[in-house]
C-alpha cells in the first residue's frame, strides 16, 4: 500500500509556488525510434518567465552534477552521461550558453518503452541562505520495428518510478502516443509516494501558452491533449530538509515533456496481417508453435513450462496459463504491439 502525501500534510510541508529565481532543467527526445537506430536526448535549461510558464532556454545543466539515464523495457536503469556533447562553441565569449545545450543518446536493438531521466543535484548559496536542488527530468522513447503511433500505441513500460531519492513525473497515459483530442495523465511522485496538492505547470513549446494544474488526492494530473506540438509539465514542491552547514532547505525539480501527434500517418501497405503475434524474448524470436500460444477470450495463452524455460524464471502455473499474468508475476515485462497493415502483431518479454 503506498503512503500517500495528503493535500493538508503537503500544505504544512512543502512550497510549491513558483520561484522567480530559479532555472528549470528538461530532457527531450522523438517520441518514436526505429529499432536499431539512434535516439538523441536534448537537455534543456532555462530561466523561464511568465512565472514558469514559457519555453525559453537560458543557462546549461551543470555537466559536473548531471547524469543520463536510459532505462530499457526489462527496467534496467543504464547510465549514458558518457555520450553527452555539447551544441556551442568551443569558445564563447558573448553571452556563452545562451541557447545551446547538451545532447546524449543511446541505441536500442529491443522494441518497448524506453525511459530517458536527466538527473541533477546541485547546492547553490544566495544571501547567505543555501538549498539543495535535486532535478528530475525525464522524456519517453517508444522504440519499434514500424515507427508508427499506431504500432506502439498500446505500450504500458513507461509508467515506473525509476528515482525514488527525488520527485519525479510517472506517465499514467502513453506519452509516446498521445494524439489531439486524448486524455493526458501523469502522477507526481515524491521519494517514491504520490504527492497530493501540488501545483503544476504546462507549457506548450511553439506558443508559450501555460496552464496552472494542481495533482489531485492521489498525485494525479489529467488534462485533454492539446494541438500537435511538444509540452514540458513541470512542478516545483520544496522541503525543510537540511544539513547543518551545507544547506537549509530542499528544493525537488520534476519535468517531463511529450509530443502531441496527429495520429494521420499511414500504415505500411499490404494485405492486413491476421493470426497470431510473433513472439520475442529479449530481442530475439522464439518458436511461437512450441509455446503453445493461442488466443482465448481475447487473451494469450502459452504453456507454462515453454515460458519458465524461455524466460529462465520459475513462474507460478502449471499447463496452459494467461501469457501476460504468468510472465508479469515472474518479473517478466510484456508489452504488446498491435499488426500494422501486413506487419502482424508481435509479443516482446523482456526477461533480462
Amino acid at each position: 500500500m503506498k503512503k500517500m502525501v495528503t493535500a493538508a500534510l503537503a500544505a504544512a510541508l512543502f512550497s510549491t509556488a513558483p520561484i522567480a529565481s530559479a532555472h528549470d532543467g528538461w530532457s527531450q527526445t522523438s517520441p518514436i525510434v526505429a529499432a536499431g537506430e539512434v535516439a538523441y536526448v536534448e537537455l534543456l535549461f532555462g530561466n523561464h518567465s511568465n512565472e514558469h510558464g514559457s519555453y525559453r532556454i537560458e543557462g546549461n545543466w551543470n555537466e559536473e552534477t548531471t547524469k543520463t539515464y536510459a532505462v530499457t523495457p526489462a527496467g534496467d536503469k543504464i547510465d549514458v552521461t558518457g555520450t553527452t556533447f555539447y551544441t556551442g562553441e568551443v569558445v564563447e565569449s558573448d553571452n556563452a550558453k545562451i541557447n545551446n545545450g547538451y545532447i546524449a543518446s543511446f541505441s536500442a536493438l529491443t522494441p518497448g518503452a524506453y525511459i530517458v531521466s536527466v538527473e541533477g543535484d546541485s547546492i547553490f548559496a544566495h544571501g547567505g541562505v543555501a538549498s539543495r536542488t535535486l532535478r528530475s527530468a525525464k522524456s519517453f522513447v517508444a522504440v519499434a520495428d514500424v515507427p508508427l503511433l499506431r504500432r506502439v500505441q498500446d505500450l504500458r513500460g513507461f509508467g515506473k518510478v525509476v528515482s525514488p531519492d527525488r520527485a519525479e513525473w510517472v506517465p499514467a497515459s502513453n506519452p509516446a502516443a498521445e494524439t489531439t483530442g486524448g486524455t493526458v495523465s501523469a502522477r507526481l511522485m515524491l521519494k517514491g509516494e504520490p504527492l497530493a496538492g501540488a501545483e503544476a505547470t504546462l507549457v506548450r513549446r511553439s506558443t508559450s501558452e501555460a496552464e496552472r494544474l494542481t495533482t489531485d488526492a492521489d498525485g494525479y494530473v489529467t488534462f485533454e491533449a492539446g494541438p500537435a506540438d511538444y509540452y514540458l509539465l513541470r512542478a516545483k514542491p520544496a522541503t525543510d530538509e537540511k544539513v547543518e552547514g551545507k544547506y537549509d532547505k530542499t528544493n525537488y525539480e520534476a519535468t517531463m515533456t511529450f509530443v502531441v501527434q496527429n495520429g494521420r500517418a499511414a500504415a505500411p501497405k499490404g494485405q492486413p496481417a491476421s493470426g497470431l503475434p510473433t513472439v520475442y524474448v529479449d530481442g530475439k524470436e522464439v518458436d511461437a508453435a512450441a509455446s503453445g500460444l493461442r488466443l482465448a477470450d481475447g487473451a494469450l495463452r502459452v504453456d507454462a513450462a515453454w515460458l519458465a524455460e524461455a524466460t529462465s524464471r520459475n513462474v507460478d502455473a502449471s499447463g496452459e496459463a494467461s501469457l501476460r499474468r504468468a510472465a508479469e508475476a515472474a518479473g517478466v515485462a510484456v508489452e504488446y504491439f498491435p499488426a500494422v497493415g501486413g506487419v502482424p502483431a508481435a509479443v516482446h518479454l523482456y526477461a533480462n
